[in-house]
């Protein structure tokens, strides 16, 4: 009896269908493969907006970053192109075959025995005469940390209407020359009854605007305030004269500085300060 039970038990079980089996055993219930629907690999909407928003965020201020840096590239590389400029300008020396007197061989007049012996009166003489007494009386010669490559070479004044360029030539190496311009212009005042005669570092057409021209360093033109470094040169030019610095002190002599035209040679006057 046991085993007909057991046979009727067997019978009654039944047994799976075998497609339904192989369609439980591998059954694919993920989405059709359709990569127009994108839905496998979406984002939720908020997210897709915040990294849209981050994105243009991201992108707006890499494309200002760009402009700037832009800008400030070419306005580091203008900077620098005026620089060099500049510094090739003052490499540039003067012309100074214009000048009269400062290459011939004619003799040179003993200026301080001209002014001592006019007794207060007045003195006038050329340019040509001028840079004739100190080619043969100016010994010039560079100090400071400059003379370690350059060595001072010549001295000369060039007379414009109003005023006066005194230039000191240097030659650095072995044909190199630079030239340092400062311009002068006299004028006397008179203190506590005595005539005192001052000079200004400035003359010729003002640079920029109304920036007075003190000189010139090459072919650039100096501001009056920045020429001053030139102070000391001059004040050991003028202790290298003591006969004519005491002469112009003692009768109030005042320079006048002449010139008819670019192709005349110009002419310095003495002019003594007689009392009213």
């Amino acid at each position: 009896m046991p085993k007909m039970q057991n046979r009727k038990r067997k019978r009654k079980t039944k047994r799976p269908d075998n497609g339904a089996l192989w369609g439980f055993l591998f059954r694919n219930d993920a989405p059709p493969n359709d990569m127009t629907r994108g839905t496998l690999y979406a984002r939720p909407e908020e997210e897709d907006l915040d990294y849209a928003q981050s994105s243009g965020l991201l992108a707006e201020l890499w494309n200002r970053f760009n402009f700037w840096s832009s800008i400030a590239v070419i306005l580091f590389l203008s900077f620098i192109a005026v620089l060099m400029y500049g510094i090739a300008l003052m490499w540039q020396p003067q012309s100074l075959k214009d000048i009269a007197g400062i290459n011939d061989k004619q003799a040179a007049k003993d200026l301080s025995v001209l002014i001592r012996n006019a007794n207060g009166a007045i003195v006038s003489f050329t340019e040509g005469d001028l840079n004739r007494y100190l080619r043969d009386t100016c010994r010039m010669r560079q100090t400071g940390i400059f003379s370690i490559f350059a060595n001072a070479q010549n001295v000369a004044i060039r007379v414009h209407n109003g005023y006066a360029e005194l230039i000191i030539d240097r030659l650095i190496g072995a044909n190199i020359h630079q030239t340092t311009a400062v311009n002068l212009t006299f004028q006397r005042h008179i203190e506590h009854g005595r005539p005192v005669v001052t000079v200004d570092f400035q003359g010729g057409p003002n640079l920029m605007g109304n920036m007075p021209r003190g000189g010139q360093i090459g072919a650039v033109g100096i501001p009056q305030k920045h020429i001053q470094v030139m102070q000391p040169a001059l004040k050991t030019l003028l202790e290298c004269y003591p006969d004519i610095v005491n002469a112009t002190k003692q009768y109030g002599y005042c320079p006048i500085f002449e010139k008819e035209s670019p192709e005349s040679e110009g002419r310095i006057t003495l002019i003594p300060y007689t009392p009213q």
